[in-house]
């Protein structure tokens, strides 16, 4: 039993530097704002093999499944409020911002 659970441990280990060598190569792809979504999967995927094995949720009583649950919604909904205040907002430029010319125009 206890090689099993080494087995499963090593295989998870491994499985979660996979997706951190997959995390760094991504760095050097230049595929836009797409090296966000890809790196935002990858952390989605790696947190979940270490809530699910490390943290022992899969064989966790009810309870703590829905504290776990609960947890995730809220930094969801704290991420999606951060959003939606980012999404709303009015960017104006400020004089140390404007490039030279702009100012030479202007005058």
């Amino acid at each position: 039993m206890n090689s099993n659970i080494f087995r499963r441990s090593l295989l998870v280990w491994l499985a979660l530097m996979v997706l951190l060598l997959l995390t760094a190569g991504s760095a050097f792809l230049k595929l836009g704002p797409w090296n966000s979504a890809i790196n935002l999967v990858i952390a989605v995927a790696k947190a979940l093999l270490v809530a699910i094995f490390f943290m022992h949720l899969r064989s966790a009583s009810a309870l703590v499944r829905i504290a776990a649950v609960t947890a995730f919604f809220m930094l969801a909904l704290l991420f999606g409020i951060s959003q939606t205040d980012y999404a709303t907002r009015v960017m104006q430029r400020v004089p140390w911002q404007t490039p030279p010319h702009a100012q030479d125009a202007g005058a």
